[in-house]
């Protein structure tokens, strides 16, 4: 499509466009939608903390610590994939209520403080694997129906015009949180591994992790929801509405192709850091840490290109760049790390890019749609099918090639290095399926990249300038 507005050939970046006045949701004033945004923010921050404690490097290290060889570690990795199929009874109760804050504030609430549970076999002294796996489904069950209600809810809550920048505002503030909580627990967790008591500390950072979650569930039964259409629908329209929307298929197919080949290596990044480069969990955590400043400020960046350029240029450019990262990882080894914190940096920059444009373009996606929960219902479902089976063949895969060991240009291969190298070249094939999502008013990508180049050099021309001025100004002063 053509651009909507050209100004000497370009556009400028940081001009402000003239925008009508936003239309409010007419239950809501716009008082209260402030209010609800702020509190969404709040409660945020400790759910923020909760997620940080018990998923990524903590969860990972914690299965390796009872026991979880490389096919349990891709099964426990596809375990939130395969519950997404709960998405549809979370859309079907949400209209069946006609509320989705009872269901979200209950959901979560009960969900995230399961892992009381573990603390409760820890203190034991000894956690079965069944039960072990048994509530990790559960809780991934109760995420995905509050997962759903909240999508829903946040859409119809967040004006429009503001996605862009709210939330990646929101996303800025929550990685501040999620980098000191991975910094100060995984000096904890060393602390307590150093000391032969990694079973305590797991204690506390669990534990922790419920508080917080109560925390969280208290703050969002205050956030204000505006009301939805109650319809009565039937089971197979959860399915077949949202499936006859060619746009929303485009993305489906994307999304799908990206998480089943791409998806087999996405669970053993941390599995690589902590067995084969030896890195504590205070390092894994300056990796999180330089990852998310990167992060904090490409948020902001991308979020206002998203709401100028929309979500598709914005999406294509970072998952193009993001697509040669596995790579780096070729090289790292336990005494040469320069390649993780290079690909901390690139992580940050392109993945909150990625993050932040495809939970964007769903949102547009289903913008005034029909059963819009059955949409958030079916992405979430076909995606984690696709999840689900990558994270278990790339379990598999692992185990199998186990004993691989290959050298090559100087370069020393093992089993996790060839997941590396198939999800960078699934992820550039990925790209062909990108190309044919359609997103109303998305300016050309070719176009937007040029528009974010331009921006970039006059921005950086511009603190050059600033810097050679205040040189010129102290040389001045120290002449007279």
């Amino acid at each position: 499509m053509q651009p909507l507005f050209i100004l000497q050939g370009t556009i400028r970046m940081d001009e402000k466009k003239v925008q009508p006045a936003p239309i409010l949701n007419r239950s809501l004033t716009s008082g209260r939608i402030g209010a609800g945004l702020r509190i969404s923010i709040f409660e945020g921050f400790f759910a923020q903390i909760h997620i940080n404690l018990t998923a990524g490097m903590f969860l990972t290290g914690f299965a390796l610590s009872i026991g979880l060889n490389n096919f349990g570690i891709g099964l426990l990795a596809a375990i939130p994939s395969f519950t997404t199929a709960f998405g549809f009874f979370s859309a079907f109760l949400t209209n069946f209520l006609g509320k989705r804050k009872p269901l979200c504030v209950i959901t979560s609430g009960i969900g995230r403080d399961l892992f009381f549970v573990f603390v409760g076999f820890l203190l034991a002294g000894t956690l079965p694997l069944p039960i072990f796996f048994a509530i990790i489904i559960l809780y991934n069950i109760l995420l995905t129906v509050a997962g759903n209600a909240w999508l829903s809810w946040m859409s119809d809550l967040v004006p429009k015009e503001k996605r862009g920048s709210y939330f990646g505002l929101r996303s800025t503030i929550l990685s501040l949180v999620g980098m000191a909580v991975n910094f100060g627990a995984g000096k904890l967790l060393d602390y307590y591994q150093s000391i032969q008591r990694a079973d305590t500390g797991f204690i506390l950072l669990f534990g922790s992790a419920c508080l917080a979650s109560t925390l969280a569930a208290i703050i969002l039964s205050f956030q204000p929801e505006p009301p939805m259409k109650k319809e009565k629908i039937e089971i197979k329209e959860l399915l077949s509405v949202p499936l006859k929307d060619k746009d929303f298929r485009a993305l489906l197919c994307f999304v799908s192709f990206w998480y089943l080949l791409a998806g087999m290596a996405s669970p053993f990044y941390l599995v690589f850091m902590i067995e084969n480069l030896k890195m504590p969990y205070s390092k894994i955590a300056v990796y999180s840490i330089i990852a998310g400043i990167m992060g904090l400020v490409f948020q902001i960046l991308w979020g206002k290109a998203i709401d100028k350029l929309k979500s598709k240029p914005v999406l294509t450019i970072n998952f193009f760049c993001a697509a040669f990262l596995p790579l780096i990882w070729l090289f790292p080894r336990p005494h040469f790390l320069l390649p993780i914190w290079i690909d901390a940096i690139f992580t940050g920059i392109f993945w909150s890019g990625i993050n932040l444009s495809l939970f964007n373009i769903l949102l547009s996606l289903t913008e005034d749609k029909r059963l819009k929960e059955a949409y958030f219902a079916v992405f979430s479902t076909i995606s984690g099918i696709f999840g689900f089976l990558a994270s278990t063949c790339g379990g598999y895969l692992a185990t199998v090639l186990k004993g691989f060991h290959y050298e090559i240009f100087g370069l020393h291969l093992v089993n996790f290095h060839l997941l590396f190298i198939f999800a960078s070249l699934s992820r550039l094939l990925s790209l062909l399926f990108l190309e044919k999502v359609v997103e109303k008013e998305a300016y050309p990508t070719m176009f937007a990249l040029h528009l974010i180049g331009d921006y970039a050099v006059r921005r950086l021309n511009l603190g050059a300038e600033l810097i050679l001025n205040t040189l010129r100004f102290q040389k001045t002063e120290n002449d007279r």
